[in-house]
């Protein structure tokens, strides 16, 4: 397990990839923070929250600069539709255009084998997983907060790689967005009670109660299903960065700005033109 590494791109941008992932060479990704856009206000700069008041050209223009960052382009950007489920969308064939899927249901993890097609989720404290099935050339974006986490949203995507692509766990490529860590995120007792129901048995070394409240350690949570879905702990990179306790330049974060006056990042993977080798 290692750490993301920070890049640069124009105008002040900046983004973290996954070095497992960079060894996947017919693969583009990177996890956007909030700088190298052009929206203002309290959006400034690469926000690509649709939901809120910002402006919605501004909002395509930020889609079109991530999206050339990791080799693609805006046209062929499918994104997420995050309500917090355990909804799975697989994207089957490229040139529909910019597209959301799932809407207004939701539709939380995204997976593709089609060269060329930009998936993208989202993330301002919840986890953002890309992973990559090298082997068959396949690749999928999974949005997990603690309900993700608790409905099993990334071991469901993986069975379903498996189902849809050939994948086998011992195969796939993992990274972690920058998400919140266990000192902020503080919860009561009926979070811990469906989370701890869950994971007991595994890591109760991730649960610790301070004051009235619990504090629990979602990145960890991931990790240990990664390493009980088969997944190798060499292929798996997780970022320590916190939204919420990180520097504000750089993050928007839910809890500590609330869930209206900010904008959101983005993290995009693709399979490039050409198949994986």
């Amino acid at each position: 397990m290692s750490e993301l590494l920070a890049r640069e791109f124009e105008n002040g941008g900046k983004y973290y990839v996954s070095p497992q992932l960079l060894i996947c060479s017919n693969v583009g990704h990177g996890f956007f923070t909030r700088l190298g856009g052009v929206s203002k206000g309290v959006y400034e700069s690469l926000n690509f929250r649709f939901t809120g008041t910002d402006d919605r050209d501004a909002i395509a223009k930020n889609f079109a600069i991530a999206a050339s960052v990791v080799g693609g382009q805006y046209d062929d950007v499918v994104r997420t539709c995050q309500k917090h489920t355990d909804v799975i969308g697989v994207v089957r064939e490229r040139g529909g255009g910019f597209r959301q899927v799932g809407a207004p249901e939701g539709c939380d993890a995204l997976m593709t084998n089609v060269p060329g097609v930009v998936l993208a989720g989202f993330y301002a404290d919840c986890q953002l997983i890309l992973l990559c099935d090298r082997a068959h050339g396949a690749v999928a974006v999974v949005h997990s907060g603690w309900r993700g986490v608790a409905n099993g949203i990334l071991d469901k995507t993986i069975t379903r790689m498996g189902e849809e692509y050939g994948t086998q766990p011992k195969n796939l490529i993992a990274a972690v967005s920058p998400s919140i860590c266990r000192r902020c995120f503080e919860t009561d007792d009926d979070v811990k009670e469906i989370l701890f129901e869950i994971y007991q048995d595994h890591v109760p070394d991730y649960f610790y109660r301070e004051g009235n409240k619990w504090h629990i350690d979602l990145k960890m949570l991931t990790y240990s299903s990664m390493l009980r879905m088969g997944l190798q702990p060499y292929n798996i990179d997780i970022s320590t960065l916190c939204p919420c306790c990180g520097d504000e330049h750089e993050f928007w974060s839910h809890r500590r700005q609330g869930g209206e006056a900010r904008g959101v990042h983005a993290g995009m993977i693709m399979v490039k033109e050409h198949h994986i080798q």
